[in-house]
């Protein structure tokens, strides 16, 4: 059993590390003008503009970051239901998976509250605010 899990965690790392390295391999033979255009895509669909502030910045990388740390809590999640389901009555492994479950539920909960707190803060601080100083929506030019 271990044996299995041992092998699908060595072919996730491999999957992981191709979805990785293939952006980067096949990075080296876009022009100028398509980075341009790539660029702009990518700043109009995260939200940012060319002349963003800092804190319209940080904020969106602080939510990608929450947002990833979402998914691996997801998948540290399904794995415990994996270890569980597979545990063939074995009370040791079911009390592990029980365990992380609820670890991985515990930190779920986490992030949720995280990224609320960052969502609020940087909606209704000063900093973030449309220039009036009493907070509100960040408007980017």
């Amino acid at each position: 059993m271990m044996k299995n899990f041992n092998n699908f965690k060595a072919i996730a790392f491999l999957f992981v590390s191709q979805l990785l390295i293939a952006p980067i391999a096949l990075g080296s033979s876009v022009e100028t003008d398509g980075l341009n255009k790539q660029d702009a895509a990518l700043m109009g669909s995260s939200g940012l503009s060319g002349n963003s502030n800092l804190a319209t910045i940080i904020s969106v990388l602080i939510q990608t970051v929450l947002g990833f740390l979402g998914i691996v809590f997801l998948a540290l999640t399904i794995m415990a239901g994996f270890k569980w389901m597979s545990s063939q009555g074995n009370e040791d492994e079911i009390k592990k998976a029980k365990s992380s479950l609820k670890n991985a539920i515990i930190g779920l909960l986490i992030v949720i509250a995280a990224y609320a707190i960052t969502y609020s803060v940087f909606n209704y601080l000063p900093f973030a605010s449309n220039g009036s100083g009493n907070g509100g929506t960040t408007k980017t030019p």
